[in-house]
């Protein structure tokens, strides 16, 4: 376990990663002209999840996560940081 958490205290890990990738979600969501409530329709969850996964106070499991990228109808790309 700890050798897993020391990699979030390399200098050149971007802390605000998750927080930068939930403002680019709600600028996606804005620029498609999607309400918090239609969104949350179009996963399939309540209006409130919505909100409080774009205010940083609650994180998708890795299955909503991948429903609201696909309601967005967003993709991420992974790219390899090492080597």
């Amino acid at each position: 376990m700890r050798s897993t958490l020391t990699h979030y205290t390399n200098p050149r890990v971007n802390t605000n990663s998750w927080q930068d990738l939930v403002a680019t979600l709600v600028a996606i969501r804005n620029k498609r002209g999607y309400s918090q409530e239609e969104l949350a329709h179009r996963i399939g969850c309540a209006a409130s999840l919505i909100h409080k996964w774009e205010q940083y106070k609650r994180v998708p499991s890795g299955f909503m996560f991948v429903c609201w990228l696909d309601a967005l109808e967003a993709q991420i790309e992974i790219k390899e940081t090492r080597g």
